[in-house]
């Protein structure tokens, strides 16, 4: 039996005599294109052969299990990637389909407010309807003057008068919007 000392020599003689030979192997791969960084698998191993020394293992020809080695160090480098690739691309699924059910979601509910919106706007008395629906399509109280050929003052008042009778239709039936600006 080996005490860590002579481990320790000789795994050291070994990545010594083998470390050209290992990133020779593992250049051969171009890892480096598939986004793996060849000192990961030079760990790896390294690690391996560290654990072939623990392990008493006899050896006869370095260079050939060496090369198992590496090549099986790469398989196992080239699964992970692609299995974190798959999780993170599993993932992105996920939050997209989360992310087009809350759209799909909101769109509903918006087209339902836009239904209780105009319904509650067509209710309006006549002259009330006309200003409000006119300043929901972003005409200023000068424009609905000049367009209806009211004072700015009628305007005013009808316009006002019709958006508080709003707010309290749409109250009734549970929408409620508060502009904090």
């Amino acid at each position: 039996m080996k005490r860590d000392g002579e481990k320790i020599k000789e795994f050291e003689a070994i990545i010594n005599r083998f470390s050209l030979f290992v990133k020779a192997n593992i250049q051969k791969f171009n890892v480096q294109k598939s986004g793996i960084d060849p000192d990961d698998v030079v760990q790896e191993v390294e690690i391996k052969i560290w654990r072939l020394l623990e392990d008493e293992k006899k050896i006869k020809n370095y260079a050939s299990y060496i090369k198992k080695i590496v090549n099986s160090s790469v398989i196992d480098q080239l699964r992970k990637l692609k299995r974190e690739r798959g999780i993170f691309t599993y993932e992105k699924h996920k939050w997209v389909s989360e992310q087009k059910s809350n759209y799909i979601t909101d769109i509903s509910r918006d087209i339902n407010a836009k239904e209780i919106v105009g319904k509650a706007v067509d209710s309006l008395l006549e002259s009330r309807r006309k200003v409000v629906k006119l300043f929901l399509l972003n005409m200023t109280i000068e424009e609905i003057s000049t367009y209806l050929k009211w004072s700015n003052h009628k305007t005013r008042n009808l316009l006002y008068r019709g958006l508080s009778d709003l707010k309290n239709q749409l109250k009734e039936k549970g929408i409620e919007y508060e502009n904090k600006t």
